[in-house]
């Protein structure tokens, strides 16, 4: 990347030769090798001077070395090949006079203004010329300031050794000897040794000389071994940036902000990024000997004997557009971090300027992904990125816009001129066809560029921002703006069919700025109407929604077989659905109060009758859930549904027609627990019939058979709502015991369910499937939530495991949760179990010890106010059973028959006694102490005395008061009181 363009300014064609330069006042000055001045007018840095036209000063007899002008004053400093140093009136005015001799080196200072963000500081020309400057002797160092019309010595600084070169930047002066750089201020108070200068001559002979340079971010550079290294002159120690390795050995070093530039050996200029070290340019040089950098005005002066050159710094935004015509974007992105510090609003500023042009350089391209990832991270003027696509909503601009204001002049260039994008497109289209990727068309092309621009108006732009950080938008602009983009940006993503369409639809009121009325025409044209019914849903204008949905299904019904077409017409047909169910729900409410709607039955009626039909056709799944989900608010009954379904379902659809039925009812009864007695009993006639079907074909129980069993079981388990007599029909003729046994179950014939089980099951469960039948449904306490699912009663074949488990316990567990008593309680169950078992017994011997088994396990529920107690097993046990076998049972039995007895006992003799002690305590409370009446008793009224035959009152006794002598009083003066 060119930074610096070399101009020749002098072609010298005097016999002397040109040993130093500088530039100052608009003038050239050269100093030649028999110590004279010449002083050339020039109106700028990098203008050509006319070599006729000069002033002439004579200063000494020696070559000139150096010249230091100390602008603004009016002084030049000139070092002639001896050391001594002379000032010099800037424009040859008097004689030169010696300031010092035996000068070694000599260094201006520069000031490099506060990085803080304030508006007075220049990023890109940080650092200007101070009024003082330091000369360098033998051992010692003195600090001069320019005066107005003499130059004053302000201190003389010792030094270690000979200074061979310093940098002074703000307060910091850095002075580099044979043996080390040191670092000092201006006070002479402070001065330490920053590193040590190891010289070493390279193959060629050339010895490393003694360098440093002032750089920005208050950086200063030293050169020890080549290698150029920066110190921090705040923090007195290494900068963070990384070092410098030099090409060759160096003869010149200098800073042109924000670049380090170095001069080798072999006369070639290295130009180095001072934030990021990296190489920028290198520039031949052959025979310049001379070297003058001038970082306030950003450009450097190089010099053979006879040729005077410049090299000027392009400006910031010429760089930018070098790098952007060469498409090294990249680089463009890392231009803001080599010429802003690191942490100054500016930098921020121009990355976004920098991301803006070069999203319009790949627009340009039409990479338009790339275009407006940069264009995210850039600060895009939308009014002219939105009239490429004006043709989805127009915006009226008014005539004092300016677009693109925040991009420089310089880089407009690379900004398209605003036109219809498919225009643009197929004009870059022509322009760039032979360096597209193979398989490129338009229609790609403008498919990106819409769907990208649409991403960005969604994912990345931020409206209120937008507005907040462009002032140049006029308020009135501000709204028809957003409708604008709001508008292009649903259109787009609805042309695209993509589903983020939906974001813009649901947006809340009071953020969408969209007039749904403009939207209707795009849509319906681009076959859209999809869309504009989801705005019409969300103003909740239903009917109109529906009446367009079913538009777009009808059509795109003999296109469904496509997948991408079947998609979006499942879509569509759920969102009729929808607007189906929010009407009956609005009708479920109108119900409960009518305030709530106004919409008349009939016109509801009408649109289920339209519509269902259609869903019916395109998609039953959409149909089924307006069906199921408020099936009690249908105006249709179950027939009248399950005619529909025969009547409207499609030929071609995946599921036939008796599927679809089967699936109505299981979305009604099982999914939304809608059906009643003849829709429960409907589903389950289905499930037997199709095992019953099934047997007949395959006589065995595959996995659909299987499935179909514990669908049924399912069923019947979760509901009591059935015709039980039409199911007792049919399931005698699928026989299957566990059918069998719930339909027993649900008409209260439990004797039978039990004896089903017992002569039907596996004969080495059955006992234990019996067991789990009276523990599943005995009648438990009101403690007891049975709906949860880790207490599955009344839920025997669902649960077979968890009750198989718990018939297999021993001891008994959790008996308590149990009523006994109640008309289908355990102990009843067991007794008919026992029954069941002792009519067995005469054919199996083996019942006789499943009877004792059973009695020992649920001993603890056989109480004197059970079915199941000791008198009743008695009676129970036949005559010619063993009955040794049942004594360990009988003696458990009599021995809880004594303990309950016992209990009884001592619960009637602790009542009779708490009775007696609570009597006596209510005596003791109520009763009135005997009172004395006699001649000298008076009225604790009136005072009167109490004569004997009067009526007296005594009122009842205050056992708060401890007082020992009962009150009497007249009867006459007690209701008196009383009456008071």
């Amino acid at each position: 990347m060119e930074i610096f363009d070399r101009t020749v300014i002098l072609r010298w064609m005097e016999s002397s030769k040109i040993t130093a330069i500088s530039w100052c006042y608009n003038t050239l000055i050269i100093g030649n090798d028999v110590g004279e001045l010449y002083a050339f007018q020039s109106a700028a840095v990098e203008s050509r001077v006319e070599a006729d036209v000069y002033k002439f000063a004579k200063v000494s007899g020696k070559t000139i070395a150096q010249i230091c002008p100390l602008e603004p004053k009016e002084w030049l400093l000139v070092l002639n090949s001896d050391g001594d140093l002379y000032t010099v009136d800037a424009f040859f005015n008097g004689q030169p006079s010696i300031l010092r001799k035996r000068v070694t080196c000599i260094s201006r200072q520069l000031i490099e203004e506060v990085t803080d963000g304030s508006a007075t500081y220049n990023a890109l020309k940080p650092l200007s010329s101070g009024a003082c400057f330091c000369v360098g002797t033998e051992t010692k160092l003195y600090i001069y300031t320019g005066a107005d019309d003499r130059v004053e010595l302000k201190r003389c600084i010792p030094v270690d050794s000979i200074p061979l070169a310093a940098s002074w930047l703000n307060d910091i002066i850095v002075v580099g000897t044979k043996e080390a750089y040191h670092v000092m201020n201006t006070e002479g108070t402070m001065s330490h040794e920053l590193c040590s200068n190891v010289r070493v001559e390279d193959k060629d002979g050339y010895d490393a000389g003694v360098l440093t340079a002032s750089c920005v971010d208050k950086d200063v550079m030293v050169v020890c071994q080549n290698i150029g290294i920066f110190y921090n002159t705040e923090t007195l120690s290494l900068s963070r940036k990384n070092t410098i390795q030099w090409s060759n050995v160096l003869e010149a070093l200098g800073c042109v902000p924000p670049f380090i530039i170095g001069i080798t050996v072999d006369k070639v200029v290295e130009i180095y990024g001072i934030r990021d070290q990296l190489l920028y340019q290198t520039i031949d040089q052959t025979n310049s000997k001379f070297a003058y950098y001038m970082p306030s005005r950003l450009s450097m002066i190089v010099a053979t004997p006879s040729v005077v050159s410049v090299l000027k710094q392009k400006n910031y935004y010429q760089c930018m557009a070098n790098v952007m015509e060469q498409r090294k974007l990249k680089q463009a992105m890392h231009m803001g971090d080599v010429y802003f510090p690191p942490e100054h609003p500016t930098k921020y500023t121009e990355a976004k300027i920098a991301h803006t042009v070069a999203g319009w350089v790949r627009f340009n391209d039409v990479n338009f992904p790339m275009a407006f990832q940069h264009f995210s991270l850039g600060d895009v003027d939308i009014v002219h990125l939105m009239s490429f696509w004006r043709h989805y909503a127009d915006l009226d601009v008014p005539e004092s816009y300016v677009y693109n204001i925040e991009v420089p002049e310089q880089l407009r260039a690379y900004i398209p001129c605003a036109m219809d994008i498919r225009e643009f497109v197929e004009q870059r289209f022509r322009d760039l066809k032979t360096s597209l990727p193979p398989g490129t068309t338009v229609s790609k092309l403008l498919e990106m560029a819409n769907i990208s621009f649409a991403t960005f108006l969604l994912k990345y732009f931020d409206e209120k921002a937008y507005l907040k950080n462009h002032g140049g938008v006029s308020v009135d602009l501000h709204k028809p703006l957003l409708s604008s983009l709001e508008k292009t940006n649903l259109l787009l993503l609805a042309e695209c069919d993509d589903p983020r369409c939906n974001i813009i639809i649901n947006r809340p009121h009071e953020e969408s700025f969209i007039q749904v009325e403009e939207c209707k025409k795009p849509l319906i044209d681009m076959d859209k109407g999809e869309v504009f019914a989801k705005m019409l849903i969300k103003k909740e204008r239903y009917k109109e929604a529906m009446e367009i949905m079913a538009k777009c299904i009808k059509a795109k019904l003999d296109t469904r077989t496509e997948e991408e077409t079947n998609l979006k017409l499942k879509t569509t047909c759920c969102e009729l659905a929808s607007c189906l169910n929010i009407h009956l729900e609005n009708r479920q409410r109108y119900y409960a109060d009518p305030k709530d709607t106004d919409i008349p039955d009939e016109e509801i009626n009408n649109m289920l009758k339209t519509h269902l039909p259609i869903l019916l056709a395109s998609y039953p799944n959409a149909a089924l859930d307006v069906l199921t989900k408020n099936h009690a608010m249908l105006p249709f009954t179950t027939d009248e549904i399950i005619a529909m379904i025969e009547l409207h379902s499609p030929k071609n659809s995946c599921m036939s027609k008796t599927d679809m039925r089967v699936k109505y009812l299981e979305d009604l009864v099982i999914t939304n627990k809608y059906g009643n007695l003849y829709e429960n009993t409907l589903l389950a006639k289905h499930y037997i019939n199709e095992l019953i079907a099934h047997k007949k074909a395959r006589n065995t129980m595959d996995d659909t058979a299987r499935g179909l069993k514990k669908t049924l079981l399912a069923l019947m388990e979760s509901n009591n709502n059935f015709d039980l007599t039409e199911l007792q029909g049919i399931a005698a003729k699928l026989d299957i015991v566990e059918v069998t046994v719930l339909i027993y179950n649900k008409c209260n014939k439990h004797s039978d369910a039990l004896r089903t089980l017992f002569e039907r099951w596996r004969e080495t469960d059955r006992l234990k499937v019996c067991e789990a039948y009276c523990l599943c449904f005995g009648d438990v306490t009101s403690d007891v939530n049975v709906a949860v699912k880790e207490t599955p009663f009344k839920r025997l074949f669902s649960n077979l495991e968890y009750w198989m488990a718990k018939a297999r316990e021993w001891p008994l567990s959790n008996h308590l949760v149990y009523k006994i008593k109640s008309e289908t309680s355990i102990d009843k169950l067991l007794f008919q179990l026992l029954k069941i078992i002792a009519e067995h017994s005469k054919e199996d011997d083996a019942c006789v010890y499943m009877a004792r088994d059973l009695l020992s396990k649920y001993i603890p529920l056989c109480t004197y106010n059970s079915e199941l107690n000791g008198s009743s097993i008695i009676n129970l046990i036949p005559d010619d059973w063993n009955f040794s076998i049942f004594a360990n049972v009988i003696t458990q039995l009599q021995l809880k028959a004594v303990h309950e007895e016992r209990t009884v006992a001592m619960k009637r003799g602790l009542t009779r006694s708490i009775h007696t002690q609570t009597s006596k305590q209510l005596y003791q409370l109520t009763c009135v102490p005997p009172s004395t009446i006699d001649t000298t008793s008076i009225c604790a009224i009136c005072q009167g005395p109490i004569k004997l035959g009067m009526s007296i009152a005594i009122p009842p006794p205050n056992h708060k008061e401890n007082t020992q002598q009962q009150i009497i009083m007249h009867e006459q003066c007690a209701k008196n009181i009383h009456d008071k």
